[in-house]
């Protein structure tokens, strides 16, 4: 079970790259630091300013999970808390990169020296978002291979939940999807 569920993430990396986000038009480079609360499995508020981390991409909202039972749980819920407690009480730095204009500020981020994308995929709480960066790659497949955090159940890709609601939206309103497949 878990080769097919590698062979099929493995073969849906590469999805989203058709659809990756349009070039960046904003510099990089600025450095915020401070106290930071998770807001999602992969975005932080700090010092007051939403901080989404560069290159993970983290259940989305109204997503859920299978856990080895088979019992569904609340994987976006789960990730946020498990973002919170890397960055409990802990200052957090983080150096902006090129940003798309209309999108959340990104950046890599630490803690205590740390990488935070790379303790979230690590753990299994987020996956890496290969469409713009290879950076988390082996670390996801070492997470999976651990069957980490999601990876003990089963989990679609965020990328891939959206595009599947998207699709239901636009199909139950006749409406034209908001966002192009795979768009974080």
């Amino acid at each position: 079970m878990l080769p097919l569920l590698i062979a099929v993430l493995a073969l849906s990396m590469g999805a989203p790259a058709a659809a990756a986000p349009p070039p960046p038009v904003g510099g990089g480079g600025d450095v915020i630091e401070g106290h930071a609360q998770a807001t999602e499995g992969d975005t932080l508020l700090v010092d007051g300013g939403e901080i989404r981390l560069y290159g993970i991409d983290a259940p989305d909202p109204g997503q859920t999970c299978q856990n080895r039972r088979g019992a569904t749980y609340d994987c976006f819920a789960q990730a946020t808390k498990e973002l919170q407690a890397v960055v409990q009480d802990k200052i957090v730095r983080c150096t902006t990169k090129e940003s798309p204009p209309k999108q959340r500020r990104l950046a890599v981020c630490t803690v205590e020296g740390r990488d935070v994308a790379g303790i979230m995929v690590r753990a299994g709480w987020a996956l890496a978002y290969t469409a713009l960066t290879p950076d988390y790659y082996n670390t996801q497949v070492l997470a999976m291979s651990h069957r980490a955090g999601m990876w003990g159940g089963r989990v679609e890709p965020p990328w891939l939940w959206r595009d599947r609601q998207a699709t239901l939206e636009a199909d139950a309103t006749g409406k034209p999807r908001k966002k192009p497949p795979g768009q974080p």
